[in-house]
């Protein structure tokens, strides 16, 4: 919120700009609501050694919604090298941010898909959305 005020001939109201709305994350939690589907996140931590000295895990699932995107060829980004196309991301809310950690795994559409990489969107110092790169599992 703006500490600047609009004023009109009755009314003083304080001035949001869209930026302060991104920031505070009302703008782009809204679109994940709106555009999002519902996945699930099956979160893995490693747990202790069996018996033979290999490492365990253990996996705990939550449910949340992101939005899809698959980079194609028409992408600048793809055209920049930064994604590849046919390239898969995920877009979740900043509220999403302590499961989407590189290893888990997101289930989508009858498909499990492994987190690669995790990219927070950041706008004027604030993180608005959290990007999380998949690999399809075979």
């Amino acid at each position: 919120m703006s500490n600047k005020t609009i004023n009109s001939n009755a009314y003083i109201w304080p001035a949001e700009t869209h930026s302060s709305l991104l920031c505070d994350g009302r703008i782009t939690d809204q679109i994940v609501d709106d555009f999002g589907v519902n996945v699930k996140i099956r979160v893995v931590s490693k747990g202790s050694f069996n018996i033979y000295g290999d490492a365990t895990k253990t996996y705990t699932d939550t449910y949340s919604k992101a939005y899809i995107h698959q980079w194609t060829a028409s992408d600048d980004e793809v055209k920049q090298g930064i994604f590849k196309d046919g390239q898969i991301m995920f877009v979740f809310k900043v509220s999403d941010e302590a499961k989407i950690k590189t290893q888990n795994l997101i289930f989508y559409a009858h498909e499990w898909y492994k987190i690669t990489t995790v990219q927070p969107q950041i706008f004027s110092g604030t993180k608005y959305l959290i990007n999380a790169i998949v690999q399809k599992l075979i």
